[in-house]
Order: structure tokens, then C-alpha cells, then sequence
């Protein structure tokens, strides 16, 4: 079993227990919520050093070298920036990330529907997809500490919708594209419900209990 699959599952198993220690712990749902998306961003930092220590360490031994690091930073430097920009404006880096998103699932669907050239172009240069996941759900998750419910709506598609792409069409290795795709939907979902846990405590009746 691979190590990334490993997290995957390591992730869901304390995504589980910290749901269940915040709400039998936590009464205000300010609190909950509070808990829930930082449990989430702390799953997906630890995920993505892991993920890209180890899609790193294939790259540098194919191809190896000055070629190797390249496509390494040809993902992580801009993974990187779209995480501080996620962090200091996500006002403005949410439509970004959106515009990624959708991007990212138009290579899925060209893959689909051209598996022949997924598979070739995949043999030659990796799992494109599986990165391309990594790279998008760390600022995805980053951009949640500031705007938890549209960081989950876009983990959730990050994490489902290329998985989902590659099994229909069989347009590539959907084993490492799982491993990739499952802590970025575990997060997805703690996200939202971390947002409706906030969202529940700020309605009509919960104003009123307050000011009784």
C-alpha cells in the first residue's frame, strides 16, 4: 500500500474522530465550526508535504536531475504563490482558484473522451491529473480559513469530479489519482460542515435566544 493512500485513509480515521470529539465537546457551534475547518487545513497541509515528497522523489529519479527538479517546481512554486494569495486576498484568489477548478476538469473530460492520448501523454510525463489535484487542493484548502463553504464546494470537485472522469473513461491511473483525490474530499466535507455549523448559529432563532 502506498504511502499516499495510507494518509488517505489516515485522514478520514482522525476527519471521524475529530467530528466526534468537537461535537460532543463543543456546544457553541461558532466553536465547532472553528475546530472543524482548521482540523481540515492541518489534513490537507500535512497531506500535500507528503504528497509532494513523494511525487518528488519519482521525479527525481525520472527523468532525474536539473529535469527532474523543473517539474517540481514547475507545480509546487505555483501551488505555493496560489496559497499566500489565497491567505492574504482570497476575495480575489476564490474566482482564480474556480477558473483552476474548472480547468482541471476540462483536461479530466479531454481525457475521457481521448483516452489513448491521456494514456501516452501520462506514460510520458507522470500522473498529470494526481498533481494537478495537489497542487490546487492546498490553496483550495488555505483559501477555507477565510471562505470555508466556497473552499469546500471547490475541494469537493477537485476531489470527485477528475477521479470520476478517469474511472468512466478509463483515461489513466485512477489508483494514484484516488490516493491524490481523497483527503482533498475529506476536507471538501469537513469544510462544509464546518460552514453549516456557522451558518446555523447566526439564524433568526438563535439571534432571539440570545437576546432573551
Amino acid at each position: 500500500m502506498s504511502v499516499p493512500i495510507i494518509l488517505a485513509i489516515a485522514a478520514v480515521v482522525v476527519a471521524a474522530v475529530a467530528l466526534g470529539t468537537v461535537l460532543a465537546r463543543q456546544k457553541d457551534p461558532q466553536r465547532r465550526a472553528t475546530v472543524l475547518t482548521r482540523t481540515g487545513a492541518v489534513l490537507m497541509t500535512v497531506f500535500t508535504v507528503f504528497a509532494g515528497a513523494f511525487i518528488g522523489g519519482y521525479a527525481m529519479e525520472a527523468p532525474g536531475g536539473s529535469a527532474g527538479l523543473l517539474m517540481v517546481l514547475a507545480w509546487a512554486v505555483p501551488m505555493l504563490v496560489l496559497a499566500v494569495l489565497a491567505w492574504l486576498w482570497p476575495a480575489a484568489t476564490a474566482p482564480l482558484l474556480m477558473a483552476l477548478t474548472a480547468a482541471l476538469i476540462a483536461v479530466g473530460v479531454w481525457f475521457a473522451l481521448d483516452p489513448a492520448t491521456a494514456r501516452g501523454l501520462q506514460d510520458a510525463n507522470g500522473p498529470v491529473l494526481a498533481v494537478g489535484v495537489v497542487a490546487l487542493a492546498f490553496p483550495a484548502a488555505v483559501l477555507g480559513l477565510k471562505r470555508t463553504g466556497p473552499a469546500g464546494r471547490l475541494l469537493l470537485a477537485i476531489g470527485v469530479l477528475p477521479l470520476l472522469l478517469t474511472v468512466v473513461g478509463r483515461s489513466g491511473p485512477a489508483s494514484s489519482l484516488a490516493a491524490a483525490s481523497a483527503v482533498p474530499l475529506v476536507t471538501g466535507v469537513v469544510y462544509l460542515l464546518a460552514a453549516r455549523m456557522a451558518r446555523g448559529r447566526s439564524t433568526p432563532d438563535n439571534v432571539r435566544a440570545s437576546t432573551a
